[in-house]
Parts: C-alpha cells; structure tokens; sequence
C-alpha cells in the first residue's frame, strides 16, 4: 500500500507540467510496471487505490497528448515560416542587383536560424529547397566578381600595355 501511495505521488507530480511529461516518460512507464508488480494491498484501500491511479495516469496521458497537439502545431506554423522564406529566396534569383540579392539572402538565412523545427521527415526537404535557391543566389555572387576580377585583369594589362609603349 506504502509503495502504491509514493508511485501515485510521483505520477501526480509528473502530470502538472508538460515539460515534465516529456522528461519522465521512461520514468513514468517503469512506475507503471512497478505498480503491476505489486499484488496485494489491504481490500477496504484498493478501489480507492486504483480509482486515484487511473485519475493520475490519465492526467499524465492527457498532459503529453496536449504537450505533442502543441508541437505539432508549432512544427506546422515552423513549416509555413520556412516555407515563406524558401520562396523569398527562390524569388531572389529576380533581383538585378546581385550584391542586394546576397544580402536579402543573408537576412533570410538569419530568419531560417530563427525559426524552430519542423517535423522530422520534413526536414531535409525544407532545407534543400531553401538551400538549392540559395546556392543561385551565392553563384550568381560569386560569378559578379569573378566578372569584376576578370574586368580588373583587362583594364591591367590595357594600362601596362600602354606604359610600355611609353
């Protein structure tokens, strides 16, 4: 009676927080087992045993159902955040000035960063769309001043040539 008594306590205390819930599940479980493990109790306690066992269990199962209905919906309204900045990026590519476009692409980066997980087997999917328009954007950076360099090398040389005919 004695053991049931502290294993109800512990299954009241795990069922007032979800974050708790979360935590204790393993802890939860093997409370459970131990309960079935222990056979007899004192016939005049054992309804009100039991009732007060199932109140508290339940409880815990309700507790970590609201705890997971919260993160599906914070994965959802995560996927809808990421999704937004995928296509900001992919809309990047329009932009005529390559520079501005490499620093709005920072920012959305950032933004990215920010934003918590979405589900698990939608994550790599997210991330490579966000991850292809960015790679156009960084080549189209990295060509701008390959073109500058190359530019550079020309007028260079032009200006060497012209020194040397002096």
């Amino acid at each position: 009676l004695k053991r049931k008594l502290e294993i109800i306590d512990k299954i009241k205390a795990m069922a007032t927080s979800p974050d708790e819930a979360n935590k204790s599940y393993q802890e939860f479980k093997a409370l459970q087992q131990e309960w079935k493990e222990i056979k007899a109790v004192p016939a005049d306690k054992a309804n009100e045993l039991w009732r007060s066992y199932q109140l508290y269990v339940e409880q815990f199962y309700d507790l970590l159902k609201l705890n997971n209905e919260a993160r599906e919906y914070d994965f959802k309204k995560n996927l809808e955040a990421k999704t937004k900045l995928c296509e900001a990026a992919e809309k990047l590519d329009e932009e005529e000035d390559v520079i501005s476009a490499f620093h709005q692409l920072q920012e959305l980066h950032a933004q990215y960063r920010e934003i918590g997980p979405v589900a698990k087997e939608l994550r790599e999917q997210i991330w490579s769309r966000f991850k292809a328009a960015s790679t156009v954007i960084n080549k189209k950076h990295q060509q701008h001043f390959k073109k500058l360099l190359m530019k550079w090398k020309k007028d260079m040389n032009y200006l060497v040539i012209q020194k040397l005919k002096i």
